[in-house]
């Protein structure tokens, strides 16, 4: 199959691309350079950040929390540290998402719209919307009653509207598709009451006594709750069909969840093979995440065999941020980056049928010494195959124990920390 074109897409995070270099302030056109240096290592493909919690594009949804603007800009840009400033200031003075469509695309670039589904961080911070911040009533609850701040409940159709919302809001504005990221953070549901409360009065069964010793109730229930955020891409989808007909446009919805399998996914409140079934996505892409104690079938292939059942692509795992593990938090380990590690990650994804490859954080990647070079070969079979096999490259990016995984997701847990959970056995499960 030599000469196979794949697709590259680049998720990017402007915040990110400031926040991670130290050495580099704002110029004034960070989302042109953001964007440029995707060009320079062949990515024409890029799913452009619309925020998590608060948007980090100037909205017009009633109620929106926009990074730098207004109000929140007022509130917390006094006490933030001066990196974070420069990065404040930076979506306060533009809309960068408006820039980045508009000269992105006359550069010749594909602009998706990306949200991160369900993060939603402490109560009271920047990362807060107004939003979460006035409806403590809706924030998740573990199943032992412990108050999930970072999520809010899925089950609650009011926070189903506000994410359709912003992602209609994204397509409006003129978003090429839109990039739904279930991979930060899972499980999307907990045992919020407006879970619980209907579960047992249609089955007489409290979940919260469920556990996954006994399999086949635990997965009812995982496949109960999943079934509101299939509800949400169903009204998703009914937001962006009369866009669709009235602008003739495609707007392909495209998902990224971890790989870990179908079972673990239903256990996330994913149920990817419903979404396929019923024909509300249109794209997958995939990230190696190490979450959840007991499943460690991390494989792209079920993906790919079930993206060619439903003519939909798949775009592999990969990510260009090394675990943050370690006592590293939101910093780069220098030791951890390996670009030889992704090259080789991605020529077995191409030999195994994937469309395309996700490179979580590209705008790092697009920077960070060795990568470009890397990431300019992933396009073509030809040239990733010569890049692997070079011997210079081979020698210039030894494998270490620090680095041999890298491309996993960044947010992953510990092999140790996951087996160690796991020999506490299926009734210590805390989903």
């Amino acid at each position: 199959m030599t000469g196979q074109v794949w697709t590259v897409w680049g998720v990017a995070e402007l915040g990110c691309w400031i926040l991670h270099r130290p050495d580099r302030w704002p110029t004034g056109r960070d989302a042109e350079d953001c964007i440029d240096a995707h060009l320079q290592c062949g990515i024409t493909h890029i799913a452009w950040e619309l925020g998590r919690s608060v948007l980090t594009y100037h909205s017009d949804v009633p109620g929106a929390t926009s990074h730098g603007v207004g109000k929140h800009f007022e509130e917390h840009y006094p006490a933030l540290r001066a990196q974070h400033k420069a990065e404040m200031r930076v979506y306060h003075e533009r809309c960068q998402l408006r820039v980045a469509l508009t000269y992105g695309k006359e550069r010749g670039c594909t602009m998706y719209g990306r949200l991160c589904m369900n993060r939603h961080y402490s109560p009271g911070g920047p990362g807060r919307s107004t939003f979460a911040q006035n409806h403590p009533e809706w924030n998740e609850i573990g199943k032992d009653g412990w108050l999930d701040t970072s999520r809010l409940c899925y089950a609650i159709p009011e926070y189903r509207q506000e994410r359709v919302a912003i992602l209609k809001e994204a397509a409006e504005i003129g978003c090429d598709g839109l990039l739904l990221d279930f991979v930060r953070q899972p499980p999307m549901l907990r045992y919020h009451p407006a879970l619980v409360n209907p579960y047992r009065e249609r089955t007489g069964a409290d979940p919260r006594s469920i556990s996954l010793a006994d399999k086949e109730r635990f997965l009812d229930w995982c496949r109960f709750r999943a079934g509101f955020v299939t509800e949400l891409l169903r009204e998703l989808k009914a937001a962006l069909d009369p866009i669709r007909r009235k602008y003739d446009r495609r707007i392909p919805v495209q998902v990224r969840v971890p790989n870990d399998g179908f079972e673990a996914n239903l256990i996330a409140g994913l149920d990817v093979l419903a979404w396929c079934g019923e024909g509300l996505i249109d794209e997958i892409a995939l990230s190696e995440l190490h979450w959840m104690p007991g499943y460690c079938d991390w494989d792209d292939r079920p993906y790919i065999a079930l993206g060619k059942e439903h003519a939909l692509p798949v775009f592999a795992s990969s990510n260009c941020l090394p675990m943050q593990r370690g006592g590293w938090g939101g910093k780069i380990n220098p030791r951890g980056v390996n670009p030889l590690v992704l090259a080789r990650r991605a020529l077995k994804s191409m030999e195994d049928g994937a469309q395309g490859i996700c490179l979580y954080q590209s705008d790092t990647g697009a920077f960070w010494p060795g990568m470009p070079e890397a990431i300019r070969a992933f396009g073509e079979e030809g040239t990733l195959r010569a890049y692997v096999a070079d011997e210079r490259v081979v020698k210039a990016h030894p494998v270490t124990p620090e680095n041999r995984e890298f491309g996993i997701d960044n947010h992953s847990d510990t092999r140790e920390n996951l087996d160690r959970h796991a020999a506490l056995g299926p009734a210590a499960f805390w989903l």
